[in-house]
């Protein structure tokens, strides 16, 4: 029985390798069955397109990254590695900058396209113009993007609060104060009074003030 099913598969592939090649041109693989003059890729592509060229998957003009930035079709660039497209702005400052290396905008310090960011100077990510894009160290580009966040929420908070000509955010005040938030929702929640609230620390317990924050608490005194 064994041998009876090995002889079998035997003269399946034989005969497969024994059928004429793709009528493609310059395909040279053996057609998948007597009815098609294609082979198994051909055959597929005709089934599900209706033709044998292979159709590109590549998406026609710009594409907006998932962060903002700005994706063009560049195949051939040397920024694009491995992939079809580039960021736009890194493309545009490597058409007027070249190779590098360059110095950080921010702190001077020398980066090289392998470590590298190219940051917006209005903060617009689809704004690409040459004279918008400087070159950055990762450690000023996170800072930067640290203070855009940080903004963002303060911005998008509902919670903001007026005590001594000032309004902030609770994250805002418990910097400027030199206490910490935690001590601010305490204060609101067991009803103090607005001025009191957003003071320094009060009593002897606790690391001492800041000296902005003890000029905030001499001045309410």
């Amino acid at each position: 029985m064994t041998d009876s099913l090995s002889d079998s598969g035997r003269a399946h592939v034989g005969a497969k390798a024994l059928r004429p090649a793709c009528s493609v041109e310059g395909c040279g693989l053996p057609i998948r069955a007597n009815n098609t003059p294609y082979c198994e890729k051909h055959y597929m592509r005709v089934r599900r397109h209706g033709s044998t060229e292979r159709l590109s998957t590549l998406k026609p003009g710009n594409l907006i990254h998932s962060g903002g930035y700005v994706l063009v079709n560049a195949p051939a660039h040397p920024l694009s590695r491995n992939s079809n497209r580039a960021y736009e702005h890194r493309v545009v400052y490597h058409q007027h900058h070249g190779d590098g290396p360059f110095n950080c905008h921010w702190c001077g310090t020398t980066v090289t396209w392998d470590d590298m960011h190219v940051d917006h100077l209005d903060d617009c990510k689809t704004n690409n113009a040459e004279s918008n894009l400087v070159a950055s160290c990762a450690v000023c580009n996170q800072k930067r993007g640290s203070e855009k966040m940080k903004a963002t929420h303060r911005n998008k908070s509902h919670r903001r609060y007026t005590a001594h000509g000032k309004t902030m955010c609770l994250n805002e005040w418990a910097e400027y104060l030199g206490i910490s938030r935690n001590s601010i929702e305490y204060r609101l929640k067991a009803g103090w009074d607005i001025n009191k609230v957003f003071s320094p620390r009060i009593g002897n317990s606790g690391p001492p003030s800041r000296k902005l924050a003890r000029a905030v608490h001499d001045n309410i005194k």
